[in-house]
C-alpha cells in the first residue's frame, strides 16, 4: 500500500465542499431514518406478532418469544458490520449505503407477507426469524457507513451537529413506525390487526426503500476516502488491520455502544411493549406515548449537537452519562402513574440524556479509527455493543419484571448503564480530533 500521487482528485472549493456536505449528511441520514423505521417496526407491534406467531395460554411467555426473535436480529449484526464494513472501507462508502437500505428493505417486506402460525405452522416463527436476521444483517453496516461518510465530508467543528442528524432522523423513522402502530391499533379492532392490519408498516418499507435508493444514487464518495483510494492506501483487509492495530479502540467503542443501544432500544423500542403489557395502556395509547416522545428526542439531538460543537464530544458523553443516572427513575415513576399525560412527561423527560447520548457516541467514534479501517471498526464495535445493549436489554428487562414484579427494572438497568458510561468515558476515552478546536 505504498502512497502515490493524488492529483487525480480535484481539491474542491470551500463553498462548494460545504454545499456536498451538507447533501451528503442529508442523503445519508434520511436513509438512516427508513432504515431505522423497517428495523423499528416490529418492535412496535411485538405484541401482536405474540399472537400471530406464537399462541400461547400465557401472554407473557409468547411475548418473551417474540422478544427473543426480536434481539436474533442483534446476533447477526456483527457479522453485517464487517461484510458492510468491508464494502465501505473497500469499494466505497455509497456502495455500503447502498446495499444496506436495499436489504433492509427487502427483508421488512418478507415480513409483511409472512403467513401466521395458524396457517403453516411452526415454519411461520422460523421464517420470522430469517426475516429479523437479514434485517439485524443489513442494520449492522448502516450507522458506521452513514456516520464515517459525514465525517469525512463535514468540517471538524460542525461534525457533532451535521452526525447528531444520523440518529435524529433515525429516532423519527422509529417514530415514523410508532405512528404507523399507533394508527393501525387506533382504527383497527384487534382481530383486524392480528389478521391483516400488523402487515400495512412491514409493507410500507417497499415505496420507502426505492425513494431511498433513488436517493443513494445520487452522491459520490466522500474526498477523504476517494483520496485514500487514489493514494491507494485503502485496504482489502480491513478487519484483519483493525484487529492487529485498532484493538484498543475498537474495545472503547464496544463499550460505550453498549451504553447508547441500551437506552435506545430500552427507551424507544421496549417502552411501546411496557406501556402495554406492563403498565396495562391499549397498545394505541402505548404507541401514541412513544411516538410523541420520539418526535421531541428528534429535535433534542440536535440541540446535542451543537452543544457537542462547543464542549465537545468526550463532555457531551459524560453529561448525557450524568443526567442518564439522575433522571431515569423519576422518570419511570411517572410513567407508572397510569396517566397518559405523566407517562407522556416521564418518556419526553427520559429522551434528554437519550438525545445527548446519541450525539455524543456518533460523533466520537468515527474519530477513534484512521480511514482505511473507520468504517469497518465503528459498524462492528457499535454492532457488538448493539448485540450487548439493544438485543439483550429489552429480554433482561421483561424477565425481570416477571420474576421480581418490579416495574421500575428497565430503569435500574439504565441508571446502571449511564454509571459504567460515567466510568469508562472519565477513564479511558481521550479528547477526540473532533475536539481538537476546544482545545488550542
Amino acid at each position: 500500500m505504498t502512497p502515490t500521487t493524488t492529483d487525480s482528485v480535484t481539491p474542491l472549493s470551500t463553498s462548494e465542499q460545504q454545499r456536498k456536505a451538507k447533501r451528503a449528511t442529508a442523503v445519508a441520514a434520511f436513509g438512516t431514518l427508513i432504515e431505522y423505521y423497517d428495523f423499528s417496526v416490529y418492535g412496535y407491534v411485538a405484541a401482536t406478532l405474540a399472537v400471530v406467531f406464537f399462541p400461547s395460554d400465557d401472554p407473557m411467555i409468547g411475548l418473551l418469544n417474540t422478544l427473543l426473535v426480536f434481539g436474533s436480529a442483534f446476533a447477526v449484526r456483527p457479522l453485517g458490520a464487517l461484510c458492510f464494513g468491508w464494502l465501505g472501507d473497500r469499494v466505497g462508502r455509497r456502495a455500503s449505503l447502498m446495499a444496506s437500505i436495499g436489504l433492509m428493505s427487502v427483508a421488512a417486506a418478507l415480513t409483511g407477507m409472512l403467513p401466521g402460525y395458524a396457517q403453516i405452522g411452526v415454519a411461520a416463527p422460523i421464517l420470522l426469524v430469517v426475516f429479523r436476521m437479514l434485517q439485524g444483517f443489513s442494520s449492522g453496516g448502516e450507522i458506521g457507513g452513514a456516520v464515517s461518510y459525514i465525517r469525512e465530508w463535514a468540517e471538524p467543528h460542525r461534525r457533532p451537529l451535521y452526525i447528531s442528524l444520523v440518529p435524529s432522523l433515525g429516532v423519527l423513522g422509529k417514530g415514523a413506525a410508532a405512528g404507523i402502530a399507533a394508527l393501525s391499533a387506533s382504527f383497527l379492532p384487534s382481530e383486524a390487526m392480528e389478521a391483516w392490519g400488523w402487515r400495512i408498516p412491514f409493507l410500507l418499507a417497499v415505496p420507502l426503500g426505492i425513494l431511498c435508493l433513488y436517493m443513494r444514487l445520487s452522491i459520490e464518495d466522500s474526498p477523504e476516502y476517494t483520496a485514500s483510494k487514489a493514494d491507494n492506501t485503502t485496504t482489502t483487509r480491513p478487519f484483519k488491520l483493525l484487529l492487529a492495530h485498532h484493538r484498543a479502540p475498537l474495545a472503547k467503542v464496544v463499550v460505550i455502544a453498549v451504553v447508547q443501544n441500551t437506552g435506545v432500544y430500552l427507551g424507544t423500542v421496549f417502552v411501546a411493549v411496557y406501556f402495554s403489557n406492563i403498565l396495562g395502556f391499549s397498545k394505541g395509547q402505548a404507541a401514541t406515548i412513544v411516538l410523541l416522545a420520539v418526535v421531541a428526542a428528534a429535535m433534542f439531538i440536535p440541540a446535542a449537537g451543537l452543544l457537542g460543537c462547543r464542549v465537545g464530544a468526550k463532555k457531551l458523553l459524560t453529561i448525557s452519562y450524568i443526567v442518564y443516572a439522575v433522571v431515569t427513575i423519576p422518570s419511570f415513576l411517572l410513567m407508572g402513574q397510569h396517566s397518559v399525560t405523566l407517562a407522556v412527561i416521564g418518556l419526553v423527560i427520559g429522551m434528554v440524556p437519550y438525545a445527548l447520548c446519541s450525539a455524543g457516541t456518533l460523533t466520537m467514534l468515527p474519530e477513534m479509527f484512521p480511514v482505511q479501517v473507520r468504517h469497518t471498526g465503528v459498524a462492528f464495535g457499535h454492532s457488538v455493543g448493539a448485540v450487548l445493549g439493544g438485543g439483550l436489554s429489552p429480554f433482561v428487562a421483561t424477565w425481570l419484571i416477571d420474576v421480581t414484579g418490579n416495574n421500575l427494572a428497565p430503569a435500574y438497568i439504565l441508571t446502571g448503564s449511564g454509571i459504567l458510561g460515567i466510568a469508562i468515558v472519565l477513564g479511558a476515552v481521550r479528547n477526540t480530533t473532533t475536539d481538537a478546536h476546544l482545545y488550542r
